[in-house]
């Protein structure tokens, strides 16, 4: 009986005991204490060892059959709190941000576990990283949030009468965006995005939304993760693991009975590249990314971008992103210091409708990888993709923000913006061009002018126009009109014709799309003193072919005229006047080169392959006698990034004329001189304007560039830049050439102060060699560094 009655109790026990058990489901959310944000990625340990990690929105769930006594919470950045199981009721746990840096951690002579680890996950990342997946679809809603970064010491008083103050509500944000994007995954390197419906608030046409869409990568596997237009170092590479310092900061086992390692990593000490610093939760059975988070060391022009990705294994064993998080901060530099506080985007992207059975046509895909077609009247209603509600402040923000839109025209506004960006102001169905306003040139002096073309407004299809200019210095006018036809939806495909009595810089050529818009090499017109007159028509026809060619076909018939004796000549008399007929083809080929195409265009990501150029031409000159003549240019450029963000650029180009021609066609616009003046890559800078007139030419441009001060929050990041320019040339008889070999070299002090806009730094080139001048003095120049800031 005695024995019995033990049993009986024994068993009750246990049966009350794995009754509670079972019954146990813990759910809840962590939040910071200070802002009640929610804290993504956080671990959460219930007993020895057994734990689960939060969501991208802070909650968690715990559904387990062993008895919990306890919870655990860490996460890197906070203090860690321990929580009785009785005295959690659930709703909301707060986690206190740590207020000092992480000492130094030394590791001792063993190896480092965290790095093992890290070595076989980089081992297995084809297996899981995304872009090596047969094809795949999926939908990615995404939301983001703008607002003030409330300093700590602000209270809420403070906080609604500074809102008040600029027309908005204490429980509203200053802007809210909401997108959805269709992803299509073909094989490695061939994708496309697509941003299929948006709503942004305050604004009728979504232009904005494909914002969020853009701050991060969609997967954190590739050798550099770019973020806010720069290459930063991935801790999960080959060279990371020698760049960075990781640390196994805790190991737990999930649900599902696999080991979970959470390991942090920060640039290791003394180390200078481009870097992040974040955690890893590593899946131990398959050893992959289960989450990461990442924050840019330092600022990049005023920002830093804090990124979170959530990834989820599906039947089928692979692991695919499910969410993703990003936090972007603006500093108070530029048009940013009208607002009395810094700013703070918070986005959330949540991936749904995941197929990795899809089946799509090899020619849907070209190297526009993310195209914005939500502004179509055709696009869905994002609320049809809403992952979740709106809560009440959302709500808010776009009741009060669409009345203040309507009110003050923002969508005219922001067009108005973008427009200008473009270089144009907005006219009705004309468009004003920005460009033929003001321009400067050291043989036109200052010039003033006007340009009018034909807008979207009136046709997409078209457009047409003409401008007008004046130069100060050479007291002329010049003047051309422009039809340019675009029949296709693709905006490269076009014909065009035009009419030109214009001036143009002598011994020039030009490639297809050879210069970028934001390139300071565009700072050479500023420099030009001897010019030519060119009056006639050109026609031509401009496109798209084999993916990464862009070619160009033209026909021109001008009349060209010297106006100022040639330097090379070393005469006094000006060239013959003479007319001439070309037919020409241009090519380049950008392999692998990818475009965004966003409100502001076509914005291209570039491209780790050489880019190359080829013009080909032949023609006839007409002065005392018929000339028959042909030209070929041809250029390579490649710039090579290394692990330290280092980098080197190489650029190498030619030329030939042959045949019968004038002088004015040969290559003399090679130099960049002046005592004092701006720096323009790619050009000799100890070489005198038009100094050398030659009829074949091999040009080499090489430079290694060395970033200083990178993971540091410092506003000025310099960089040393060490440059040798060399270019050997045969000329015509009568004329010095170049068969010696032209030697130069220098050293650019690049990035020494900054504003919003530019960057400012300076140089110093020796010229040496055969061809050094006598005056020692006359073989250096000194230059200023303008480069864009973006």
């Amino acid at each position: 009986m005695n024995f019995m009655s033990r049993f009986f109790f024994i068993i009750l026990i246990c049966f009350v005991s794995l009754s509670h058990v079972k019954a146990q489901n813990v759910k809840g959310q962590v939040v910071d204490a200070e802002t009640l944000l929610p804290i993504a990625f956080v671990n959460v340990v219930y007993s020895e060892g057994a734990g689960t990690v939060t969501d991208i929105d802070g909650k968690f769930e715990i559904r387990t059959n062993v008895a919990i006594q306890e919870l655990r919470f860490s996460c890197l950045g906070y203090e860690s709190q321990a929580l009785a199981i009785d005295n959690f009721v659930g709703g909301k746990v707060l986690l206190h941000p740590l207020k000092y840096r992480l000492p130094t951690v030394n590791v001792l002579p063993s190896e480092n576990p965290a790095v093992a680890i890290m070595k076989r996950v980089v081992d297995q990342k084809v297996k899981h990283d995304p872009s090596h997946y047969n094809p795949f679809s999926c939908i990615i809603y995404h939301k983001m949030t703008l607002d003030f970064d409330w300093p700590a010491d602000l209270n809420a008083e403070e906080r609604r009468e500074l809102k008040d103050s600029l027309g908005l509500k204490d429980d509203s944000y200053l802007f809210l965006f909401e997108s959805v994007s269709e992803k299509k995954h073909l094989k490695k390197g061939v994708e496309k995005e697509k941003v299929i419906s948006g709503r942004v608030s305050g604004l009728k046409d979504p232009m904005l939304a494909s914002f969020p869409a853009m701050l991060q990568p969609f997967s954190f596997y590739d050798q550099y993760i770019k973020l806010l237009g720069y290459a930063y170092l991935n801790p999960a590479s080959k060279p990371g693991l020698s760049a960075y310092q990781f640390i196994l900061e805790d190991t737990y086992v999930n649900l599902e009975g696999d080991s979970v390692y959470y390991i942090s990593y920060r640039p290791g000490k003394g180390k200078n590249f481009r870097g992040l610093t974040g955690a890893f939760h590593i899946h131990g059975s398959s050893l992959a990314i289960q989450t990461v988070s990442a924050t840019t060391t330092g600022t990049e022009n005023g920002m830093r971008l804090f990124i979170k990705q959530k990834y989820q294994p599906l039947q089928n064993g692979l692991w695919f992103p499910k969410q993703l998080e990003s936090s972007l901060e603006f500093g108070r530099i530029g048009v940013a210091r009208q607002f009395p506080l810094p700013m703070i985007g918070k986005g959330k992207s949540y991936v749904t409708a995941i197929n990795t059975q899809a089946q799509f046509n090899p020619k849907d895909f070209d190297n526009v990888v993310m195209e914005d077609v939500a502004i179509s009247k055709s696009s869905p209603d994002v609320g049809v993709y809403r992952y979740e509600p709106l809560t009440a402040k959302d709500s808010l923000t776009y009741q009060l923000l669409d009345s203040i839109g309507r009110k003050n025209h923002l969508d005219a506004l922001i067009k108005t913006q973008v427009s200008l960006i473009k270089g144009y102001v907005p006219i009705g169905v004309l468009q004003f061009d920005l460009s033929k306003l003001i321009d400067y040139n050291d043989y036109e002096g200052l010039k003033l002018g006007a340009g009018l073309y034909t807008g979207n407004q009136l046709s997409n299809k078209f457009t047409a126009g003409g401008y007008y200019t004046y130069g100060f210095g050479d007291k002329a006018s010049k003047y051309g009109f422009n039809l340019s036809v675009t029949p296709f939806d693709e905006k490269y495909n076009r014909f065009y014709i035009n009419y030109k009595d214009d001036v143009f810089a002598t011994g020039s050529f030009e490639f297809l799309d050879g210069v970028k818009e934001m390139s300071s090499e565009r700072f050479s017109r500023f420099l030009t003193e001897t010019m030519d007159l060119s009056a006639g028509v050109t026609t031509g026809v401009n496109f798209k072919f084999l993916k990464y060619f862009k070619a160009g076909l033209y026909f021109k018939k001008h009349s060209i005229e010297p106006l100022k004796p040639y330097l090379f000549e070393g005469s006094d008399v000006l060239a013959p006047m003479f007319d001439l007929q070309e037919t020409g083809v241009k090519l380049k080929w950008a392999h692998k080169e990818t475009f965004n195409h966003t409100p502001l265009g076509m914005i291209s990501n570039g491209t780790n392959w050489p880019t190359v150029w080829v013009n080909a031409a032949v023609g006839q000159q007409e002065f005392e006698e018929m000339f028959r003549y042909s030209s070929f240019e041809t250029r390579l450029h490649k710039r090579f990034n290394y692990s330290n963000s280092m980098y080197t650029t190489l650029r190498v180009e030619g030329g030939i004329l042959s045949g019968k021609y004038s002088n004015t066609m040969l290559y003399s616009a090679l130099g960049s001189y002046k005592s004092f003046t701006i720096l323009v890559p790619y050009t000799f800078g100890t070489m005198r304007l038009n100094e050398f007139g030659l009829e074949r030419f091999g040009a080499l441009y090489l430079s290694h560039g060395i970033p200083l001060s990178l993971n540091t929050d410092k506003r000025i990041k310099p960089e040393i830049v060490l440059g040798t320019n060399v270019v050997y040339g045969e000329a015509p008889d009568g004329i010095s050439g170049l068969e010696n070999g032209y030697y130069e070299s220098g050293l650019y002090l690049k990035n020494l102060f900054s504003n919003f806009i530019f960057q400012y730094g300076l140089s110093v080139h020796y010229r040496y060699g055969a061809y050094q001048l006598p005056d020692a003095m006359d073989n250096w120049a000194f230059k200023l560094g303008l480069e864009f800031a973006f």
